[in-house]
C-alpha cells in the first residue's frame, strides 16, 4: 500500500515537467504555399514580454533586410518601436515585406522568451503573396483531445496543462497529490493504531483510544480515496472536453456603461482559467 501511493506521487512529480509543450512550428518550420515568401523563426528574451517580442521581431526584420540587400540599423528599429510604431508599419517603411503569423511566450529566469514565426519576402523584386489564412500557430496534435486525455490518465492535470490551462492543471495535480498524501497518512496512522490494539501489553483504556482513532483514520482514508477517485475522473473529463487556451490568462478589457444619458468609460480585469 505504501509503495503504491509513493510510486504514484513520484510519477506525477516526475512527469509534470513535460507539461508545458511548445507549438510544433518552433521545431518544424512550416512550408510556404507559394514561392514568393519564406518562413523565418526568431526568439528573444527580455525583462518584459513586450521587450522580448520587439527584439524577436527586430531580428526577423534585420535578417530579412540583410538577405534582401537592404541592411538597416537596429537602433532605428528600436527607436521606432519605442515610439509606438507597429511592426507592420516599420516593415512597410523600410520596404521589407513581413507578415507575422504566430507567437509563443514562455516565462524564463529573469523575464520572458518570445518566439515569433513570420512570413518574409523571398526576394526584393517580386510581388509577395503571403498566406494570410495560415492557421498552424497551434500544434494540432498538442491540443488534440485524445492526446490530452492520455496525458491525464498518467498524471492528473497534465492534459489541461498541455492545452495551456496551467492554473486548472496545477490545481488538479495539487489536489490529487494532497488527497493521495492524505490517504497515505491516514492508512499509516490506522496501521499504527492496529499495532497498539494487538499489543498484549496495551491497557484497556489505551485499547479503546486506539480503536476510536483507528476507526476515524479508516473513515478518513476512505474519504481520501473516494475524493481522489472523483478528482481523477473529473480530471479525465476536463482533459478531454476543455478547449485549448490560446490567449493569456489576464486581460484588461475596455468597458462602456450608460449612466443617466452619459457614457462612463473604464476597464475590467478578467482571468481565463
Amino acid at each position: 500500500m505504501k509503495r503504491i501511493v509513493l510510486t504514484l506521487i513520484l510519477a506525477m512529480v516526475t512527469l509534470v515537467s513535460i507539461a508545458q509543450d511548445k507549438p510544433g512550428w518552433i521545431y518544424n518550420k512550416p512550408k510556404p504555399t507559394n514561392s514568393s515568401y519564406l518562413y523565418a523563426i526568431e526568439s528573444a528574451t527580455g525583462e518584459t514580454e513586450i521587450t522580448a517580442r520587439n527584439q524577436a521581431f527586430a531580428r526577423v526584420l534585420q535578417s530579412t533586410a540583410m538577405r534582401l540587400g537592404q541592411p538597416i540599423n537596429s537602433d532605428e528599429i528600436n527607436r521606432a518601436v519605442q515610439n509606438g510604431t507597429s511592426f507592420e508599419v516599420i516593415s512597410s517603411q523600410y520596404n521589407i515585406p513581413i507578415n507575422k503569423v504566430c507567437e509563443y511566450t514562455e516565462k524564463v529566469s529573469g523575464g520572458y522568451r518570445v518566439y515569433v514565426l513570420c512570413q518574409v519576402a523571398k526576394a526584393g523584386n517580386i510581388v509577395v503573396d503571403f498566406d494570410y489564412e495560415f492557421n498552424g500557430c497551434h500544434d494540432a496534435n498538442q491540443y488534440k483531445n485524445s492526446t490530452a486525455l492520455l496525458k491525464s490518465v498518467f498524471v492528473p492535470g497534465l492534459g489541461q496543462m498541455g492545452k495551456r490551462r496551467y492554473t486548472e492543471g496545477t490545481l488538479t495535480l495539487a489536489t490529487e497529490l494532497a488527497l493521495l498524501g492524505g490517504a497515505f497518512i491516514t492508512y499509516n496512522t490506522a496501521q499504527n493504531q492496529m499495532d497498539i490494539m494487538k499489543d498484549a501489553n496495551t491497557t484497556y483504556k489505551d485499547y479503546v483510544a486506539a480503536k476510536d482513532k483507528y476507526n476515524s483514520m479508516k473513515k478518513a482514508n476512505t474519504i481520501c480515496w473516494g475524493a481522489a477517485a472523483a478528482v481523477y475522473v473529473f480530471n479525465l473529463y476536463r482533459a478531454y472536453s476543455a478547449k485549448p487556451k490560446y490567449k493569456s490568462g489576464y486581460a484588461l478589457n475596455p468597458t462602456v456603461m450608460p449612466t443617466n444619458y452619459d457614457l462612463a468609460f473604464g476597464v475590467s480585469l478578467t482571468y481565463n482559467f
